[in-house]
């Protein structure tokens, strides 16, 4: 993992160094873990993602770790704003964008939310010490259903 990929309103890396697929379970775990705490089971989190060619295994990482915790619902590959429409179109718990945004072909990341506000600053710290944490111990299997959803017709 690294502690730098961790910025003020996302996490970017070069995809295949920085985010491996550890590190991106261990993200999805700790998203689904916000998204459905043991006194609120249940949360549901809104993945979308773009057509960069590490997305696919980085939406399996991710969705694997949140699964564990929170059920997903998978709106494709979307442009950025259909994601945080369908965040508040739905309205998840939260809602991750898999992205590389302007950064170069071989960098990825993503763009978190819970409910409808974006995930930044010392939350973002906070969940990469968690991620830090998460990585210590076996991963859980994923156990949560996923379920594609078109959102492009209402947006």
């Amino acid at each position: 993992m690294n502690p730098r990929s961790f910025r003020e309103y996302d996490i970017r890396g070069v995809a295949d160094v920085d985010l491996d697929d550890e590190t991106v379970r261990a993200i999805g775990m700790a998203i689904g873990m916000r998204a459905a705490p043991e006194s609120n089971p249940g949360g549901i989190v809104v993945v979308g993602r773009d057509c960069r060619v590490t997305s696919p295994r980085l939406f399996a990482a991710l969705t694997d770790g949140i699964r564990v915790h929170a059920e997903v619902i998978d709106v494709g590959v979307v442009p950025s704003p259909v994601l945080y429409f369908a965040a508040h179109h739905l309205q998840p718990a939260a809602a991750v964008m898999i992205t590389g945004s302007h950064n170069p072909p071989e960098d990825n990341g993503f763009k978190m939310m819970l409910g409808t506000a974006a995930l930044h600053g010392s939350a973002i710290a906070e969940l990469r010490d968690e991620v830090q944490a998460l990585l210590a111990e076996p991963a859980p299997h994923p156990t949560r259903p996923m379920h594609s959803r078109d959102v492009i017709g209402a947006y």
